[in-house]
Order: structure tokens, then C-alpha cells, then sequence
């Protein structure tokens, strides 16, 4: 059991890892699909890498309300 946690784990950062070495600061058009449902008017252009990088985050992540997390990010930068 533990393996298996332990290489989910190493899943994840992998790919978290790989997403952000591959971000250039624009979000993929499906996550921006994704983000536009959550929030219609939502400006996704001209982001920060971290700023794309957490909204990819918030869309596929588990912590709840994503679309409260996506215009926090856009309006605290």
C-alpha cells in the first residue's frame, strides 16, 4: 500500500512538474474551456506563469470552490 502511495505520489509531482516546465504562460485550450464554465468572463489571457499554473491548479484540483480560487487569482495576480 504504501508503494502505491508512494508512486501516486511521485506521479503528481511529475507531472505537475512537467505541466509547469511546458506552461510559457498560457493555458492549454481545454483548461481554459474548463475555467470559462466556472467563470464566463474570466480574462485568461496575458497570465503570469504562476498565475496559469495555479489556475490550471484550481481546475483539477480537490480543494472545493474552484471558480472563488480562479478570481482571486486573476485579481490578486
Amino acid at each position: 500500500m504504501k508503494k502505491l502511495l508512494l508512486a501516486s505520489a511521485l506521479m503528481a509531482a511529475a507531472s505537475t512538474a512537467s505541466f509547469a516546465m511546458n506552461m510559457d504562460a498560457e493555458l492549454p485550450l481545454s483548461i481554459k474551456i474548463e475555467a470559462r464554465a466556472l467563470v464566463p468572463n474570466a480574462d485568461l489571457d496575458n497570465l503570469t506563469e504562476a498565475q496559469a499554473l495555479a489556475i490550471a491548479n484550481a481546475v483539477h484540483g480537490d480543494q472545493g470552490d474552484a471558480a472563488a480560487q480562479i478570481r482571486s487569482i486573476l485579481i490578486n495576480g
